[in-house]
């Protein structure tokens, strides 16, 4: 039955499952939702409630990037098994098909059907899903974070199995279930991360699951489960940064395709993870390019996306595609989905927006312009060149300074034409157009020509040269997971950071310059973002602190556990004391126990002897008791009687 409150369709007498993030977080989503005029994906309502890891899991707009690639086959029916509180629940609406949401928490399904509150294609049910009952059959079934959750919530010996057989039980022939998951073999791990359901790094590289724990697979091991379950082809995709809050996925095809560098939108992805941890044991982003060149860039996926099809399936619509890439965490009029498609005459890149009919942003500083289609400009980013810099132990602020000139000399080569502009004075002005040409903007092809790439923002006003380097710098900071520690400290906050390496161009940046630099740049990044602007003590609480490009220097890391180590001698010094003291005590209570254990050892002794005697002397007794009951029974002693009586009277007479 419908409940007329929540509109969740449930049977009479439902508990739900024992699963929640937890009554705080739940009652907030819930009022976020009721709150926000806007609940679709690209709603920037949602945007303003993303405070925290929960929040950010269930609002965020890159949640439905998992799909997008897939959006063909999510036209007809869809059971989406374990909605959660409705993220791709909405997606799945949004695209257009009858769409039944299965949740086990009554809860989590309230939360869902008011994601979807305008949506009347969309059913929301609780139930769990070993008891779920249909007459219907389905399209399409996912399963987006569910399978690891198989033997918690399946009986029988092969929870895993048993879980994809009942879900491909809803499908109608031809039909494909649709599976994300962590690749429990996902580099992102090899690093340090942490395993997401058990929260210990290595836990699930070390094959420690127990059989009552969530658990994830490798690509193999997933694959044969598939098949075992009966499937009879597979797909593979795989997202980045993982399946949660991807902004690219790349195809098996990707992968295979040698003029296709997967690598590098996988790099640029790494950072994006707002799950990894401050400091990792390598830096991913330099290890990936390897990975992908040895032909393992499928099996350590952080994540994967499996498409298993009931029938063999046919040359899937996407085929030609090599990878998606997704700018979704915007104001809805900027977002966009890149494709990289390889065609007959190479590899091409196809764009589109995500929301094509709204409306640019009013007194935008930016204006915003995006092409249908592109070449493909094979090489290596410039600021890849960076990375190899400031991840190596050792650095120093003069190779920055040598980095930093080499990319003023690609952007005059860029624009021979114009020799007017100064790039050696900081507030020298460039035009608008120079917005975007940052070295992430810049391939160096095999020839060592530049190249500019996914130029998208023109700046309504002239840039100063100064602005220009400073975005360079933050920028690239943002994608550095792991800065090795330099030859020569520069300061502990961004603004040390950025007026060290602007010293080594010749330039002296005050800090009302570099506050200027970063007002206007938070300004351009929020209007894209569709946030309203900060505040002068916010934006100068950014300039005073490392955190705010998103990046922890590894040097600062061991700064910190190097004072963490003093710290923790001076209170092993102050316990060694203590443990002195202690020890003195000790030694003197044993002292002590020793003596009271002698002085016992005499007592006990002294007890024996009185024992023995006391035996003794109880013989005695016992013999004269016995010898005077034989005395008073005797006759003699009875005869006598009447004697003792008159001489005891006639003696006391006398007396």
């Amino acid at each position: 039955m419908k409940d007329p409150v929540t509109g969740v369709w449930s049977r009479p007498g439902y508990g739900g499952i024992a699963y929640s993030d937890g009554d705080e977080v739940e009652t907030r989503l819930m009022a976020a939702l009721r709150a926000s005029k806007d609940v679709s994906v690209l709603s920037s309502d949602l945007v303003r409630h993303c405070i925290d890891w929960p929040s950010l899991y269930h609002f965020s707009a890159n949640r439905a990037n998992l799909l997008r690639p897939l959006e063909s086959l999510l036209k007809g029916s869809v059971l989406e098994i374990g909605a959660g509180c409705g993220a791709i629940t909405r997606y799945l609406g949004e695209c257009g098909g009858a769409v039944v949401a299965l949740e086990g928490s009554p809860r989590r399904a309230a939360i869902a059907r008011e994601r979807t509150r305008d949506l009347p294609n969309v059913s929301v049910v609780a139930e769990r899903f070993d008891d779920f009952v249909s007459s219907e059959t389905y399209d399409a079934v996912t399963l987006i974070g569910v399978l690891e959750y198989a033997n918690l919530f399946m009986a029988g010996p092969h929870p895993a199995r048993a879980m994809l057989e009942r879900a491909r039980s809803f499908l109608r022939p031809g039909g494909c279930l649709i599976v994300a998951i962590e690749n429990q073999l996902g580099l992102k791990y090899f690093a340090g991360a942490r395993e997401d359901h058990l929260g210990v790094p290595m836990y699930g590289l070390e094959d420690r699951y127990t059989t009552s724990q969530a658990q994830t697979y490798g690509l193999r091991e997933l694959s044969g489960l598939l098949t075992d379950a009966g499937f009879a082809g597979i797909d593979a995709y795989a997202p980045f940064p993982d399946y949660k809050l991807p902004t690219t996925v790349v195809s098996g095809k990707g992968f295979e395709e040698p003029h296709f560098d997967a690598a590098t939108p996988i790099c640029q992805s790494v950072r994006r993870d707002p799950q990894l941890p401050p400091v990792l044991t390598f830096s991913p982003e330099l290890a990936w390019p390897v990975v992908v060149r040895n032909g393992l860039g499928m099996h350590l996926a952080n994540s994967f996306l499996l498409v298993a099809h009931t029938e063999p399936a046919k040359k899937p619509a996407s085929e030609c595609v090599l990878a998606w890439h997704y700018a979704a965490a915007r104001h809805r009029a900027y977002c966009k989905e890149v494709r990289f498609v390889r065609t007959r005459s190479g590899i091409g890149l196809q764009y589109r927006r995500l929301d094509p009919v709204a409306e640019q942003v009013a007194d935008s500083p930016l204006r915003f312009s995006l092409p249908a289609t592109a070449a493909y400009e094979h090489g290596r980013l410039l600021s890849s060149e960076w990375l190899d810099i400031v991840t190596r132990d050792g650095w120093s602020m003069t190779e920055v300074g040598q980095f930093l000139r080499r990319y003023l000399a690609a952007l005059q080569s860029l624009d021979a034409e114009n020799d007017s502009i100064r790039f050696d004075d900081p507030a020298a002005l460039v035009p608008g157009e120079y917005f975007d040409r940052l070295p992430h903007n810049i391939i160096v092809n095999e020839a060592g020509e530049f190249r500019l790439i996914d130029e998208e923002w023109v700046s309504i006003e002239p840039l100063p040269v100064g602005l220009l380097v400073f975005r360079a710098l933050v920028v690239m900071l943002q994608g550095v997971s792991r800065l090795g520690v330099p030859l020569r400290p520069f300061g502990s906050t961004l603004g040390d950071f950025l007026r060290a390496c602007m010293a080594e161009l010749g330039w002296d940046v005050t800090e009302a310059a570099l506050m200027g630099y970063l007002r206007r740049e938070v300004a351009v990044q929020r209007a894209v973002a569709g946030q309203p602007p900060l505040g002068e003590d916010e934006a100068r609480k950014l300039v005073l602190s490392s955190a705010a490009v998103g990046a922890r220097h590894a040097y600062e890391e061991i700064e910190y556990q190097a004072r963490r180590i003093q710290e923790l001698e001076g209170i092993v010094a102050q316990n060694a004391g203590r443990l002195q003291a202690m020890e003195r005590e000790l030694a003197s209570c044993n002292e002590a126990i020793a003596q009271r254990d002698a002085s016992i050892m005499k007592r006990d002794e002294t007890i024996q002897r009185m024992d023995a005697i006391i035996r003794e002397r109880g013989d005695v007794i016992a013999y004269l008791q016995k010898t005077l009951d034989e005395v008073l029974n005797s006759r003699s002693w009875r005869i006598t009687r009447p004697l003792r009586f008159f001489g005891g009277r006639l003696f006391r007479r006398k007396v």
